[in-house]
């Protein structure tokens, strides 16, 4: 498995944003927040390591999109969508991202970034 480090978080609540780049801050990350997927698709590139990212981001494309732009421009990218309100089905997700509900553990999406069984884009 490769080293992740840089991990670029899309969420569009400003308080859960802060809340989780603190948290993967505290553990050794380093993320990169946006609010939207727009914002998020202009932050995607060869250095970033992993994606975290909500479904439900307000106006314009949701996470689910930018979930699946990842996944066709960094192929292998590791890739978790959360959600609070939205339950995708495995043919919403591209092929080897994870789905958690909200609330997650912090705890709960570092050991699915760093276990055997990575969420890797195909």
């Amino acid at each position: 498995m490769s080293h992740i480090s840089k991990i670029l978080v899309v969420e569009d609540n400003p308080l859960l944003l802060l809340d989780l780049c603190d948290q993967l801050t505290e553990l050794g990350f380093s993320p990169l927040p946006a609010t939207t997927a727009g914002a998020g698709a202009h932050l995607l590139d060869e250095t970033v390591d992993a994606l975290i990212t909500d479904i439900e981001l307000g106006a314009g494309p949701d996470g689910l999109a930018l979930a699946r732009l990842a996944a066709s421009t960094l192929p292998r990218l590791p890739i978790i969508v959360v959600s609070g309100g939205v339950r995708p089905s495995a043919a919403d997700l591209p092929a080897g991202a994870l789905f958690f509900p909200k609330p997650y553990r912090v705890e709960t999406l570092v050991r699915a970034l760093r276990g055997p069984t990575t969420a890797r884009a195909a």
